[in-house]
């Protein structure tokens, strides 16, 4: 008797290895994927910018990376009470000293556009479809910084407008990146603050315009979306807040990334990597 949906984990015309460069961007499947890339020491740039969520913020980063000097500091930088902020970056690079908040942006800005030069494999995850836009500047942003919320005009992106958009971006990386391959995610994470059913419609949103943007040559999905909604559909695998997945389901999440993308050399690799993390980090009872 089966007692849940198994999503096999798809096959792809390519293998990720420890030659290749990956950089991602977006939303926590791509902070945690980036970990799991990390620990086991391949090449990986994982969230330059910060935790993105719409796809306009996370479609200005890569237009970012691949022209930094475009970055226009007086409308994106914004100082609220006695912080500076970003408008294009997440909250953990707000500074009190500007010059130190500077320094930090530039620098990240910088080692990530040259590391994007010669990714091979960029993953991008939408996380939700609704965006705000800061008033007093036109401006769609990555983050709000806790600035009172008046401010602000509350957007649901259309298809349309992220299938044109993205269009875009993806034809200036064919031509910056011809063999770059892209593979979209939606985070499975629930924006609860947005209510339910406008969680649900966001969500739609995004798989929607995905789905128009893949063309299975250099643009793929990955169900990662599925693999948490469909396939361990159990608040079991849930965190304390039941909307981001927990530490059980990241570690089924990065078995199926694992299936799909590595050869079994690199697999041997990796398992091989993880042993020997275990071992670093073992605390010996004495310290003789």
């Amino acid at each position: 008797m089966q007692f849940r949906t198994n999503i096999p984990a798809p096959q792809y015309p390519f293998h990720i290895g420890y030659e290749n460069s990956i950089m991602l961007l977006g939303s926590c499947f791509s902070d945690n994927m980036g970990n799991y890339f990390g620990r086991h020491r391949f090449n990986v740039c994982s969230n330059p910018f910060g935790v993105l969520f719409n796809p306009v913020s996370i479609d200005r980063a890569i237009r970012l990376l691949m022209h930094p000097e475009s970055f226009d500091k007086d409308r994106y930088f914004y100082k609220y009470r006695d912080t500076w902020v970003s408008f294009a970056h997440h909250g953990r690079f707000s500074r009190d000293n500007f010059q130190v908040f500077e320094q930090n942006i530039d620098e990240h800005l910088q080692k990530a556009s040259d590391f994007f030069q010669h990714t091979d494999y960029l993953f991008v995850t939408f996380g939700t479809a609704f965006c705000y836009k800061f008033i007093p500047r036109d401006l769609i942003v990555s983050n709000c910084h806790k600035i009172p919320n008046y401010q602000f005009e509350r957007i649901r992106l259309d298809i349309k407008k992220i299938v044109s958009q993205w269009n875009e971006t993806l034809t200036l990386i064919r031509e910056a990146r011809p063999d770059m391959k892209v593979i979209f995610t939606v985070s499975p994470v629930r924006h609860a603050g947005d209510g339910m059913h406008e969680n649900t419609l966001s969500k739609a949103v995004l798989l929607l315009a995905e789905e128009k943007l893949v063309d299975n040559e250099n643009i793929f999905y990955f169900p990662a979306y599925e693999f948490l909604m469909d396939d361990l559909r159990d608040y079991r695998f849930y965190a304390k807040d039941l909307s981001h997945p927990n530490d059980l389901a990241i570690d089924y999440m990065e078995e199926k990334v694992a299936e799909s993308f590595f050869t079994p050399q690199t697999l041997e690799r990796v398992k091989n990597i993880s042993q020997e993390n275990r071992y670093l980090n073992h605390r010996p009872l004495r310290k003789e």
